[in-house]
């Protein structure tokens, strides 16, 4: 009991394995968890930090193309830049008029005392002490102070009109020529000017010529220079207090912008950029054991700033999804459905799961030895061409010998892919990969023989040497010539590995998933097998008819273009399901007696439809594989035992049901099984047909054929009406060969007569086979057959 109960739960659990989606899903979700795991970052920045004078551990080539900026040129061109600036001047136009306008309104104040006194003609000139009361007023608007005894020169002569004009003439005269509060200052800018712009209207213009404009000194000397014409004729005194009063009144009309000038270096600087050189893919940055030096390390920290940081965790939820996606996409799209996956699709899919898994741990494990000779390597095309020796095109060449070419294609979009993020999203190897499999596998995808895989390994190698060239053509800036003959040799060197893993894997796949490979099946169309020689032992007739079908199998295969070796080994063991009861078929009967004449018809075709079950299993213990399994389900598909279901209804059973006298199919679902199906029909019928001319093997064969067609039988096998005719048209030249017409040998044997015989056309032939039943018949010929006997050493 216990025993049956492990079974059935050992049963359970292979049929939820075989049929249940939700372990799709599983594989799926396996596949991402372990891909993502497998890939998860270390680090998340490579390092490459040395101080002037370190000593070099390793050897840092440039991963990729990248620019170092050179600071101190770029310092240079903003140094130039911002010395070819001007410098921005202000030029105040109104401090004349508003220093005028101070000089009027402070003589002004004093000038009215004296005025109101001329017009009130009793009373006398203001005293000083009036006058001088209105002294600090007068400071305030003239916006200087001066001395009691300058302010009583100026009450002396009645703060007169004519002193105010000679005072805003001179300091116009200088003050129109221009005053600057430093002229050192102004005149380091010689040599490139300045420019001059004017307060309140922004007009600017540019000034060369800088020693025209007056220091502070300057203005003074040219105060007294420029008041010496207008004062020769007045008082000495007066003379000194206006020009004295002049030279404190003067003040720099122009000023020095600083905010505005240093605005403007920084917007020319702003359009300077950064000055660099380039760094070359594969370039020497420094190697193991040199110091390192001041233009060295300032490459290190160009290329330590290349090396981008990366969020670990969001890095790995988008390899994850990535593969999820992928996955998911393709499979939904081109898999999912696919006619080839259908038988077994959960079966199917974890073989190309396993496979996947498989070869990504190929990848993976190389990227872990070159880590571990190198840890802070960054992934590039030069340093990574080890991964051309990597056998990913074994993948796509196992998936297409046991899947076929289009489900390779697909599979092969997924492994490249996941390949290409294993090695941190390389184009490169994603481009190797995918051309590389798929020539792989359309190379093998024809034949099938041990012997090609070698033949294909050699193709891939080259190819894969061509495709390495081309790569480093595409991904180096200048080709080194060492660099390229390495990739070259590695990628030769996957070529034959990818084909020598080919080789070694198949087998083991064809036990572990119970696939047929061509190598498979032609070690099972060698006669020598146990069942086939079993067979003929047992069953001779069984035997030869199936040698028969096998023949016209693979004759009609090769017509319409369809296997040809899987048509003739279906049809070496479509019937091996009769051992066991080998005399309940004609065409085992040596005694003439019918083993069928005892049986009910019900019962005759129960036996008949029990040959189809016997060789399924027959074919599960000697391990045939599903090809042969399928071609002994489907060679009679759901046809009628037409002889015995007749019998049934000539019997007056009214309750017979014709489902009752059918096979249980299904009907065949490749073209291979339907030619099967065909052949066995056709020779079966060919064999008991009376005078097998050539004429009449056509007819029959034309209207089996169509017989089978009109059945709906094969329906369900993609076999056009050309394949039809062509199947037919092939039948019929390898039945009348066998079945031709023989020349009749004459008896010469001395005092016998022979039997003449004429046909139709009037000639007279012999036969063989009827004399030779005549003479049985007579007892004429004991001593002619002793004799003949003795010839023959027996």
């Amino acid at each position: 009991m216990k025993k049956n109960k492990n079974g059935n739960n050992l049963n359970q659990i292979k049929e939820f394995l075989s049929t249940s989606p939700y372990v799709l899903w599983m594989l799926l979700s396996i596949i991402t968890v372990l891909f993502t795991v497998a890939h998860y970052p270390k680090q998340s920045k490579t390092s490459y930090s040395y101080r002037i004078g370190d000593v070099a551990k390793r050897d840092i080539k440039a991963p990729k193309n990248f620019f170092v900026e050179d600071k101190e040129a770029t310092n240079i061109k903003k140094n130039e830049v911002k010395e070819s600036v001007k410098i921005i001047y202000d030029f105040d136009a109104d401090l004349l008029k508003k220093i005028s306008s101070n000089i009027d309104a402070a003589m002004k104040i004093p000038r009215e005392l004296f005025k109101k006194a001329d017009e009130q003609t009793i009373e006398p000139d203001p005293t000083f002490a009036i006058v001088l009361a209105a002294k600090p007023e007068f400071e305030e608007k003239l916006g200087i102070e001066i001395s009691k005894g300058a302010y009583s020169i100026f009450y002396k002569y009645q703060f007169s009109s004519d002193i105010t004009l000679k005072i805003k003439t001179i300091i116009g005269k200088v003050l129109i020529n221009g005053i600057v509060a430093n002229k050192e200052i102004l005149l380091k800018e010689a040599h490139k000017g300045i420019i001059l712009r004017t307060i309140g209207s922004r007009e600017e213009r540019t000034v060369n010529n800088l020693k025209v404009f007056y220091g502070p000194d300057q203005a003074k000397a040219m105060v007294r220079i420029e008041g010496q014409p207008l004062l020769k004729d007045i008082n000495y005194t007066l003379s000194n207090l206006i020009v004295d009063l002049c030279q404190k009144l003067l003040q720099p009309n122009i000023t020095l912008n600083k905010n505005e000038t240093e605005k403007r270096i920084r917007e020319a600087e702003a359009q300077i950029k950064p000055i660099l050189y380039k760094i070359k893919a594969g370039e020497m940055i420094l190697r193991e054991g040199e110091r390192v030096d001041k233009v060295q390390q300032v490459k290190l920290v160009a290329l330590q700033d290349q090396a981008e940081e990366k969020d670990i965790f969001i890095s790995s939820t988008g390899i994850s999804l990535i593969t999820f996606l992928s996955i998911l996409v393709v499979y939904l799209l081109f898999l999912k459905d696919h006619k080839k996956l259908q038988p077994s699709h959960n079966k199917h899919i974890l073989f190309l799961s396993l496979g996947l898994i498989l070869y990504l741990t190929f990848a993976k494990f190389s990227t872990y030895i070159a880590q571990s000779a190198n840890p802070e390597v960054m992934w590039d095309f030069a340093s990574l061409s080890f991964f051309m020796i990597i056998p990913i095109p074994a993948a796509a060449m196992l998936t297409c010998l046991f899947l076929g070419f289009d489900i390779a294609v697909f599979f092969t979009v997924i492994l490249s892919l996941l390949t290409s993020l294993a090695f941190s999203g390389s184009f490169e190897v994603f481009i190797f990969f995918f051309l590389s499999s798929i020539t792989a596998a359309y190379w093998v995808k024809e034949r099938q023989e041990r012997k090609n895989f070698i033949i294909a390994g050699f193709k891939l190698a080259a190819f894969n040497a061509v495709l390495a060239l081309s790569l480093g053509f595409y991904s180096l800036s200048q080709p080194d010539v060492t660099i390229l003959a390495k990739e070259m040799a590695l990628a030769f060197c996957g070529g034959l590995f990818a084909a020598t893993f080919t080789i070694g894997f198949t087998p083991l796949i064809e036990f572990i998933f119970n696939y047929t490979t061509d190598s498979t099946l032609l070690e099972f169309s060698n006669l020598d097998q146990p069942l086939i020689k079993k067979l003929m032992i047992e069953a001779p007739g069984t035997y030869n008819h199936s040698i028969i079908v096998a023949t016209l199998a693979e004759a009609a295969a090769s017509a319409i273009g369809a296997s040809t070796l899987k048509a003739k080994v279906m049809g070496y063991y479509h019937d091996i399901g009769k051992l066991g009861k080998t005399l309940y078929f004609i065409e085992n009967q040596a005694d003439g007696k019918n083993r069928h004449d005892k049986l009910s018809p019900s019962m005759s075709a129960l036996v008949l439809i029990g040959h189809v079950k016997k060789g399924v299993e027959l074919a599960k213990k000697h391990k045939l594989g599903k090809e042969i399994i399928e071609g002994i389900i489907q060679h009679h598909g759901t046809s009628l035992i037409k002889y015995f279901y007749q019998k049934s209804l000539k019997s007056g059973n009214d309750t017979v049901k014709e489902e009752n006298f059918r096979y249980p199919g299904p009907k065949p679902q490749t073209r291979e099984a339907g030619i099967v199906m065909l052949a066995d029909v056709v020779e079966a019928a060919i064999r008991a047909l009376d005078r097998p001319t050539a004429a009449r093997i056509q007819g029959r064969v034309k209207e089996l054929v169509n017989d089978i067609f009109a059945d709906g039988q094969l329906e369900e096998c993609e076999m056009t009406l050309k394949d039809l005719h062509q199947i037919a048209k092939s039948f019929n030249n390898i039945l009348t060969s066998i079945y031709h017409s023989r020349i009749e040998y004459p008896d010469k044997s001395p005092g016998k007569n022979q039997e003449k015989k004429k046909e139709k056309n009037g000639i007279s032939k012999n036969t063989d086979r009827q004399s030779a039943k005549k003479e049985n018949a007579n007892g004429n010929h004991p001593s002619k057959d002793k004799t003949d006997l003795k010839r023959l050493g027996l």
